[in-house]
């Protein structure tokens, strides 16, 4: 019976959602006639019942219109029962066993089903869904203990990322790279954590019943650490945190085994067209800035690896042996491909940082004339300009001329030209407010002016 329907579908040009030995869910074209009505299919010995409604919540009344989807339900089931062969009906069946639909559980009938007090399942590690409720939690956990130790809600500064473990190049190649792994369940704010986390348990749930907890945990880590190193080797001076990347590696592995026969191809079509659209427009939405989609890109194109390299273990699950290989060949692949990319990065980017904390210190110093007390004699400022600041400006600079033979990426480079002009400038404009403080004139008061305007253009412009 289940033969014939599909070949119902086909004549009808309806998409499959869910498929199961007991339930079956289609779903009706988009066009001016149609809003893509959903329309669920309970089989048993006896024959088949059907009921026809809208996927979502509608003002359109619909019964003319499920009415309709149901006669012509009927009108294509009897006309495939006199048009398929026995011959091709076998030939069906046998792929829908080697896929393994007809053995599923009878549990996992309206698995499709979304009812919201099952919300709290989706944090809730068992037996037959664990992997993902397991990930789902640990992001949960660490961002709600971010919030808790200070961090804002909404909108976290890069400080707070990195000291949480957010992947940042001048700490990773610094030797901090735990840092690949730990960014992928650190987000930017309580939207980046939904957002993530809606997308991670919509794939979770056609992955891990598919693959298993276990392959389920070890993708997400591998295909999240490669997202990690291209966004390493792609960012000079970026933050980088959030699960998306391993997310997109998910939706690879996925896309990947869609466009091979381990599903049945009535169920790959639909899923193939709903998946494919969400990876596109999230890469395109991407491009506006403020997105990672270095991390995005890495994490799909290692998952789309390590879903076809997986792919036979699948089909051969007594082959006990391809079990690990499958697995192990892929990685150590992705390693080398990784450890090329992090080898080709300028390498002392992060004793650059270093330097820059020693350079913010002097820059206080140097700034300190600038914060006396209202009040303070001309005989006490020019005491801190020559004790404090003029020493201060003087070591920034000896520091920075200091730094001029390291490996530095654009950035860092552009960034020490910025501080180099910088801190000429107020060197010099130390200069003459030491003179305006000894012998006051019009003219310094002019050139000090001049002076504080480099300033401003300075660091206006970076």
């Amino acid at each position: 019976m289940i033969v014939l329907l599909f070949q119902a579908f086909r004549d009808l040009k309806w998409g499959v959602e869910h498929l199961h030995p007991m339930r079956v869910v289609a779903v009706t074209p988009r066009s001016a006639f149609s809003w893509g009505e959903e329309v669920v299919i309970d089989l048993d010995t006896d024959g088949f019942t059907a009921l026809s409604k809208f996927q979502q919540w509608s003002i359109i009344p619909g019964h003319k219109r499920h009415q309709r989807n149901l006669d012509r339900l009927l009108e294509a089931f009897a006309l495939a029962r006199v048009s398929v062969s026995p011959e091709v009906m076998a030939a069906e069946l046998k792929e829908l066993e080697e896929s393994g639909v007809m053995t599923q559980d009878a549990s996992m009938a309206k698995a499709h089903e979304f009812h919201w007090k099952d919300i709290g399942m989706a944090f809730i590690p068992r037996r037959e869904f664990f992997a993902t409720p397991l990930l789902i939690d640990i992001s949960v956990v660490v961002f709600v203990l971010m919030v808790v130790s200070g961090v804002h809600f909404m909108e976290p500064t890069g400080e707070d990322l990195v000291a949480w473990g957010g992947n940042w190049r001048g700490a990773t190649l610094a030797g901090e790279w735990w840092r690949l792994l730990t960014c992928c369940f650190v987000h930017i704010g309580i939207v980046h954590l939904l957002f993530n986390m809606y997308a991670l348990l919509m794939v979770g749930i056609h992955l891990e019943p598919l693959l298993g907890r276990s392959r389920v945990l070890g993708l997400y880590v591998i295909t999240g650490v490669f997202a990690s190193v291209a966004s390493l080797w792609w960012h000079d001076n970026t933050v980088s945190a959030g699960a998306s990347g391993a997310i997109f590696g998910l939706y690879g592995v996925f896309l990947a085994l869609l466009t091979t026969d381990l599903l049945h191809k009535e169920v790959r079509q639909q899923l193939l067209s709903s998946i494919g659209i969400f990876v596109v427009y999230n890469l395109v939405y991407g491009l506006q800035g403020g997105v990672d989609n270095a991390a995005h890109i890495g994490g799909l194109v290692s998952g789309v690896v390590m879903g076809f390299a997986i792919y036979p273990a699948l089909r051969r699950p007594e082959a006990q042996g391809l079990q690990w290989t499958s697995v192990a060949v892929p990685t150590i692949v992705l390693t080398m491909a990784g450890g090329w990319a992090v080898g080709s990065l300028p390498g002392d980017d992060h004793i650059f940082e270093e330097c820059m904390e020693a350079f913010s210190r002097f820059e206080d110093d140097g700034l300190a004339m600038f914060k006396l007390a209202e009040g303070t004699t001309s005989v006490q400022q020019l005491v801190v300009l020559e004790e404090r600041s003029a020493p201060a400006w003087d070591s920034a600079m000896v520091l920075l001329e200091g730094t001029a033979g390291l490996d530095l990426s654009p950035a860092s480079v552009e960034r020490r030209a910025m501080l180099i002009a910088y801190t000429q400038e107020r060197i010099e404009n130390t200069r003459l407010v030491r003179d305006a403080l000894t012998a006051p004139d019009e003219h310094t008061d002019s050139l000090i002016e001049r002076s504080f305007a480099r300033l401003d253009s300075i660091l206006g412009t970076n």
